[in-house]
């Protein structure tokens, strides 16, 4: 009986530093995404991306996260959400993080379901206090429903940033068809786009990637479901935020017609923290003229 305790014990022991190293353990993946209107100017441009922090720290003051980043060599940084976490009212980690952030970088930041739910919890005064009134002083571009240029030399390239409203994150078997996301709804939220201008758009969820396809955007660079969490063999991520098992849009790059969408697994993770052959990563997505 001894021996069984002992063997149980080990393997619980094995396991939660399993769980700890796959947490814990940083990775970069790089995208290179070539079109016709990316303009030969941004041959090469290099958009880092980061998403859903949940106010995880890597490493004191997140050097070791700031480090991948400047790894990197980013042009400029965006945030597709969750920079916090909204079961909890701890805002210094990630405020500290986005101070380091903007002090190096130019940073384009969306806000995910999480900033979204803070709102709905009893401490949503304090939240807006602490939180958004502090992050508001920083020196970053809040693309709420907005569009800006980024310019390189004589060229231009298209950023939209949309806040996907938070009763669109639906949870398995809901059905309100008044929350859906169409065309209309990105055109009254973003306006028309121009086709022949290379377009991209930050959305903290990827469930939307036909619609947004429709609306005519290049690229989608998004975060939302942590990779699935649970990363199996041959079939991909297990877990959905949705609370749906094996969901159609977990990790990498996705492809319809002439849209490219990006999904990051992100960095961090909400209640439980719980990644296995899914460690947290920063992505690289390079644009290539052609």
């Amino acid at each position: 009986m001894d021996k069984i305790i002992f063997v149980v014990i080990c393997i619980f022991v094995a396991f939660y530093f399993f769980i700890k190293y796959n947490v814990n353990t940083l990775e970069t993946k790089e995208y290179i995404i070539k079109n016709q209107k990316i303009p030969k100017e941004f041959d090469g441009y290099n958009i880092v991306q980061v998403s859903d922090l949940h106010s995880k720290s890597f490493g004191k003051n997140n050097e070791k996260l700031l480090k991948k980043i400047s790894e990197l060599k980013p042009d400029i940084v965006v945030i597709t959400g969750d920079l916090v976490d909204g079961e909890n009212n701890n805002y210094d980690v990630a405020l500290d993080f986005m101070r380091k952030l903007v002090e190096l970088y130019r940073v384009y930041y969306i806000i995910g379901n999480h900033e979204q739910k803070a709102l709905l919890k009893k401490y949503k005064q304090e939240y807006k206090k602490i939180y958004f009134s502090k992050l508001h002083e920083m020196d970053f571009v809040n693309l709420d429903n907005k569009k800006v240029e980024i310019q390189r030399g004589s060229s231009y390239i298209n950023l939209y940033g949309l806040t996907v409203p938070y009763s669109c994150y639906k949870y398995l078997f809901q059905k309100d068809e008044n929350t859906d996301i169409d065309r209309g709804f990105l055109e009254k939220s973003l306006g028309e786009l121009d086709k022949n201008q290379y377009n991209i758009l930050l959305s903290h969820t990827p469930f939307y990637f036909e619609e947004f396809e429709k609306w005519g955007a290049d690229l989608i660079l998004c975060g939302h479901v942590h990779g699935g969490i649970i990363r199996l063999p041959f079939v991909g991520g297990l877990l959905s935020p949705n609370r749906e098992f094996l969901p159609k849009y977990d990790l990498g790059e996705y492809i319809r017609n002439k849209s490219t969408m990006i999904v990051s697994k992100g960095l961090g993770g909400s209640k439980v923290l719980i990644r296995i052959n899914c460690k947290p990563e920063v992505v690289s997505i390079k644009l290539k003229h052609i």
